[in-house]
């Protein structure tokens, strides 16, 4: 993606953002809204890179929105996420509640409760990652634009 422009990172980012959202909504049979929410800075990913295409004078500005919602989604998924490494993935009272009614064992009910918690941390740390994949991205064009600039200036007062 490197070379690629800001605006089109930013949409590539939003659009696997918003895939796994909804990959993860539907896998946990449309049971856990909270399996989505990578897919609202997702969409706010697509939809601030379409405006920065099209309206080039906003561009920088619109661009530094991406960023701070980048941080922001990568600093929230990792603060969920990172604890939830060393919590237990099925607790006794969890498991309990879903023997309760006879209609499944100690052993799928924590079995289910394993991979939902496994499948809850994906979730989040991928959120992460793809965060912060385009909050380095947009920091390297930063600072790449930033030396385009300064050079320019420099060869202009050369001249």
């Amino acid at each position: 993606m490197a070379g690629m422009p800001m605006p089109l990172v930013s949409i590539t980012i939003g659009v696997l953002l918003v895939l796994q959202g909804l990959g993860f909504y539907f896998a946990s049979n449309a049971q856990s809204l909270t399996a989505a929410i990578p897919a609202i800075p997702g969409a706010l990913f697509i939809l601030l890179g379409f405006i920065s295409l099209w309206a080039t004078p906003l561009r920088k500005h619109l661009m530094h929105v991406v960023m701070l919602l980048a941080l922001l989604g990568a600093v929230m998924a990792l603060v969920r996420g990172l604890p939830a490494l060393n919590a237990d993935p099925a607790p006794a009272a969890k498991v309990a509640e879903l023997t309760a009614g006879g209609a499944m064992s100690d052993i799928a009910a924590t079995a289910e409760l394993t991979s939902m918690h496994w499948a809850k941390i994906w979730d989040q740390l991928m959120m992460a990652g793809l965060c912060l994949v385009l909050l380095g991205l947009g920091i390297g064009s930063f600072v790449q634009a930033r030396r385009s600039s300064t050079m320019d200036a420099a060869a202009a007062q050369s001249d």
